[in-house]
């Protein structure tokens, strides 16, 4: 069966087993990006220039603090999947 036609009439679903579920190194990878988003978008890098200056009409104030907005709910989501990493491996050692 060919690729498109199987995105209309797709295989039946099936059960996924607990490691499928919860996948420790990919919630970790998770976890790191979205901290390192979130730091990249709180610092000046991504509103500065060639010449190292901030642009204030390139990049007025209302959106320098909408992207560190954003990069604050990244730092809370990457902490947040960091604490589910640790549930993760508390279980794994200690049940």
């Amino acid at each position: 069966m060919s690729n498109i036609l199987s995105v209309f009439n797709p295989p039946p679903s099936r059960q996924l087993d607990t490691n499928e579920v919860n996948c420790l190194p990919c919630t970790f990878i998770q976890s790191m990006f979205a901290t390192g988003g979130g730091i990249y978008l709180n610092s000046n890098i991504p509103f500065k220039g060639t010449d190292g200056k901030v642009d204030f009409k390139k990049h007025p104030i209302w959106w320098q603090k909408s992207v560190r907005g954003i990069g604050i709910l990244l730092i809370g989501l990457g902490a947040y999947r960091f604490g589910e990493v640790a549930q993760m491996v508390y279980r794994d050692k200690f049940e």
